[in-house]
C-alpha cells in the first residue's frame, strides 16, 4: 500500500473510529498536560524538563533535521500495518492534517495511571478533552515576540516558514478563544519551565507573566494576520 492510499483510508475511518471499552477505562486513570503552542516556543524542551511521561505520536510524514524517531515521533511507512492497528483499536485517536499527513497515539504509548505530556495541535484540543482522561490541563505556549519567534524558525525552508505562519495563525485563535488555557511565556526557559509546574501543581502562578504570555498571543497575532 502507498501513502496516498493508507492517507484515503484513513480519512474515512477517522470519523467513525472509537476507542475500546478497556482504552476508556485506562485513559480514566490519567490526567494529561497538554502542551500548546505556535512551532518554534521550544515545547519539546519544555517537555524534557518537565519529568514526566512522554506521549509519543506515530505519524506518517518525514522527520526534520531536528528529530529523532522514537523520541518526537514513531516515523512510519508500514501503512499496511498502521491500518491493521486503526482495526485493531489500537488507537486511543488518530487524524489525518490538513496537510494530508496521518498522526496518532495508541494506548500502549500512555502510563497505565498517573501524569503525561505530549505536545498537541491546538485544533485537536477539544477532541483530546472529549477522550475521557481523569484531568486534562491545557498550556499554551508563546514566544517573547515576534522578532524572536522568527529568528527562531527562520531557518526552514520558506515553503515550510509560510505553513508554520499560517498553523500559528490558526493556533493562536483558536487559543484565545477558549478559557480553558493557561499562558505560559517562554522568555527564560527556566522560568518558563516554572510556570508550568506551577500550573501542573495547581500551586501560585505569576500572574504578571501569565498577561504577558495572553498580551504576547494578541500582538503576535496582529503581526501575522488574524485570516489565512
Amino acid at each position: 500500500m502507498d501513502k496516498k492510499d493508507f492517507i484515503e483510508w484513513a480519512e474515512k475511518l477517522q470519523h467513525t473510529y472509537q476507542s475500546s471499552e478497556f482504552t476508556n477505562a485506562t485513559l480514566a486513570q490519567i490526567d494529561l498536560v497538554a502542551i500548546v503552542g505556535p512551532t518554534g516556543v521550544c515545547k519539546s524542551t519544555i517537555i524534557d524538563r518537565l519529568g514526566l511521561p512522554y506521549i509519543v505520536s506515530d505519524a506518517s510524514r518525514e522527520s526534520r533535521p531536528d528529530e529523532k524517531n522514537g523520541k518526537n515521533y514513531n516515523f512510519r511507512t508500514d501503512y499496511l500495518n498502521i491500518l491493521q492497528e486503526i482495526k485493531n483499536g489500537d488507537y486511543v485517536q488518530f487524524l489525518v492534517s490538513k496537510y494530508g499527513e496521518f498522526y496518532g497515539t495508541k494506548l500502549s504509548a500512555y502510563p497505565p495511571n498517573g501524569p503525561c505530556t505530549m505536545a498537541i495541535v491546538a485544533s485537536e484540543m477539544p477532541n483530546f478533552r472529549k477522550l475521557g482522561f481523569k484531568s486534562v490541563t491545557s498550556i499554551y505556549v508563546m514566544p517573547p515576540s515576534y522578532v524572536e519567534w522568527m529568528r527562531r524558525i527562520g531557518g526552514v525552508r520558506s515553503a515550510d516558514l509560510l505553513a508554520r505562519i499560517d498553523e500559528a495563525r490558526q493556533s493562536i485563535l483558536m487559543a484565545l478563544d477558549d478559557e480553558s488555557y493557561r499562558f505560559v511565556l517562554n522568555d527564560v526557559l527556566e522560568l518558563a519551565i516554572k510556570d508550568v509546574q506551577a500550573i501542573m501543581n495547581k500551586s501560585e502562578v505569576n500572574q504578571h507573566r501569565a498577561q504577558l504570555a495572553h498580551d504576547t498571543a494578541d500582538l503576535l497575532l496582529e503581526r501575522i494576520g488574524d485570516e489565512a
